[in-house]
């Protein structure tokens, strides 16, 4: 990678989705964007588990709670994308999904039947109810029907390395069998029936996600790369250079890319991207365009959007903001 070149940049042509049912929970909205039109901003929010509830309490507390979704049509329930600040959330209906990397950690489940997962390692499927997919792991799924319960955590996050923790078995890269699985596909059913709101979900997953286990708990990132980090969440509309960056936490930027990725687990452009996501789905919620969206967030517009979305979901962007799709999307 040429050290005077930004991280991303890519060109193509615009193309639009429309028709997603889009919710805005209270006003909890400008937590994860902020600023004039065309320049947003995240807000950090701290590593450890007591800060991370300390901050959705006091969010919950001055916001409106969403009111629970109502179905689209007649005996059909919408599928959901639930998008805090730690945290992402999606529960229902997926075509399969082809090989991708993801630019977090994903625990998937299939809430009323099993489904398949191929590492990149291995030529077998494996047919599985839970699994944990690490960041960065290459891998597709064939999701057979299954309403699938996807919870997308940071990779630096002690959500991921509690859930580690709680998983049985793995070959390869991921990780199988939740412990407690007969149990946890109970709650996330009764959820899809209930069609619980975002408070109740994040309270839901707050009981199901184990603590961490104190034996196995992880030193804390390099404080370098806890500066990158901050850099790159404080304004993912900006693409530092690798140069930028590096000046920023007095690394070559070699040795930034290689520490990136020892520390993490996933490459820092990988990284980066994951996060511009969230920015296109919070900004879609807020009522732009997919070009608008695509460009507030920094991707060169959304023909890049859509080709970086394929790579990191195995799907196209229209699985999830097209008018087809029967998705709604809560910003909570």
């Amino acid at each position: 990678m040429a050290s005077d070149k930004n991280l991303d940049r890519e060109s193509g042509k615009t193309n639009d989705f429309a028709g997603t049912e889009l919710v805005e929970n209270g006003g909890n909205l400008s937590k994860l964007v902020s600023g004039a039109r065309g320049h947003y901003t995240f807000v950090i929010v701290g590593h450890s588990a007591v800060d991370r509830r300390k901050v959705v309490n006091r969010s919950l507390e001055r916001s409106e709670r969403c009111p629970p979704s109502k179905p689209h049509r007649e005996g059909t329930i919408l599928s959901k994308l639930y998008i805090w600040q730690n945290r992402g959330f999606f529960m229902g209906h997926l075509p399969d999904i082809s090989e991708h990397r993801l630019g977090s950690a994903a625990l998937c489940a299939g809430i009323d039947k099993s489904f398949r997962v191929l590492e990149s390692e291995s030529s077998i499927w494996r047919e599985c109810r839970s699994v944990l997919v690490p960041p960065g792991c290459l891998h597709e799924v064939q999701v057979g029907g299954a309403i699938m319960a996807i919870l997308f955590v940071e990779p630096e996050s002690e959500d991921y390395r509690a859930i580690q923790d709680a998983m049985l078995d793995g070959e390869w890269q991921c990780l199988y069998g939740l412990i407690g699985e007969k149990e946890v596909l109970a709650a996330l059913r009764e959820a899809w029936e209930r069609e619980l709101d975002a408070a109740a979900i994040h309270d839901l997953l707050d009981r199901l996600i184990p603590p961490p286990n104190p034996e196995t708990r992880q030193q804390p990132l390099d404080s370098r790369i806890q500066r990158a980090i901050q850099l790159m969440k404080e304004d993912l509309t900006h693409s530092y250079s690798m140069n930028e960056l590096a000046e920023h936490v007095n690394l070559s930027p070699t040795r930034l890319v290689h520490l990136f990725k020892e520390e993490v687990g996933v490459p820092i452009r990988r990284f980066r991207q994951w996060h511009r996501m969230r920015v296109v789905a919070a900004l879609i919620a807020q009522g732009d365009t997919l070009t608008e969206a695509a460009l507030g967030a920094g991707f060169a517009d959304s023909s890049h959007f859509s080709r970086a979305f394929r790579n990191m979901f195995g799907i196209t962007p229209s699985s999830v903001f097209g008018r087809a799709a029967n998705v709604r999307i809560v910003i909570a």
